[in-house]
């Protein structure tokens, strides 16, 4: 298919010398769609990871001052007064379970997305070092995500069955949710609040480390496009009604 693409190109390039179009006239088109294209591209791709209200997570999107976007500065104000912090963010997840329409054989599939609530989060002056600790959050979100989705691959692995998520997304999800609070905790104190020499480079360096080693379930455009539709993106699929709570939690 390549060599028919490439042959294709040539004889279409020679054919406009047949027409009278110059070479630099021919190539100054070509370069303009392809800008164009990525143009297109690169949007369908914002819409897919963000929306006015919120930014998930992708490797290419950083978290802005211009991000935090709340009409009220009372928690800003609030931990300003004890802490001397500067800016308030709120992370978390957004996530959902879809189910086969059929029980054909097809495993259920789990969506658990980092999200920055952009009309959550206030600020009341730009702090460099608050921005890029907030990134940081940010990014120890993600690597959660990522353990999650791991422990779900293994637990349908190990357990050879069809409905992993509808069985254990609740308990994996929860037990995540309470590690990253711990994380959080752990980064802010030591990097914002006690300013340890070289803490945010130290966090830096380890987050950097587990994103590498966990990018093989790094969140996809279309994992963040799933909770932004609010409904199954794949073919056969419904949203789930009801899935098992947390199998830790004897409640």
């Amino acid at each position: 298919m390549k060599k028919l693409s490439i042959l294709d190109s040539v004889m279409e390039i020679r054919n406009h010398f047949k027409n009278g179009e110059s070479l630099k006239s021919h190539m100054s088109n070509r370069i303009i769609i392809f800008f164009v294209s990525c143009a297109i591209s690169i949007n369908l791709n914002a819409q897919l990871t963000e929306t006015q209200k919120d930014l998930y997570w992708q490797p290419e999107r950083k978290i802005e001052f211009s991000d935090y976007q709340s009409i009220s500065d009372d928690d800003c104000v609030k931990y300003n007064k004890i802490y001397g912090v500067h800016m308030q963010s709120s992370i978390g997840f957004r996530w959902a379970v879809d189910v086969p329409k059929k029980l054909n054989g097809k495993i259920d599939k789990g969506y658990i997305i980092p999200v920055f609530c952009k009309n959550c989060s206030c600020i009341l002056s730009e702090d460099s070092l608050e921005l890029k600790t907030d990134q940081l959050l940010f990014d120890i979100t993600e690597i959660c995500a990522r353990r999650a989705r791991i422990e779900l691959d293994n637990i349908q692995k190990e357990m050879n069955i069809d409905n992993p998520n509808s069985m254990f997304f609740t308990s994996v999800r929860n037990k995540w949710e309470e590690n990253k609070r711990k994380f959080f905790g752990a980064a802010i104190n030591e990097i914002l609040l006690e300013k340890q020499d070289g803490a945010y480079e130290k966090w830096r360096q380890s987050t950097d480390e587990f994103l590498e080693e966990t990018k093989g379930f790094a969140t996809k455009p279309e994992d963040c496009f799933r909770i932004v539709r609010g409904k199954p993106i794949e073919k056969g699929y419904k949203k789930a009604k009801r899935i098992i709570g947390d199998l830790q939690n004897n409640n």
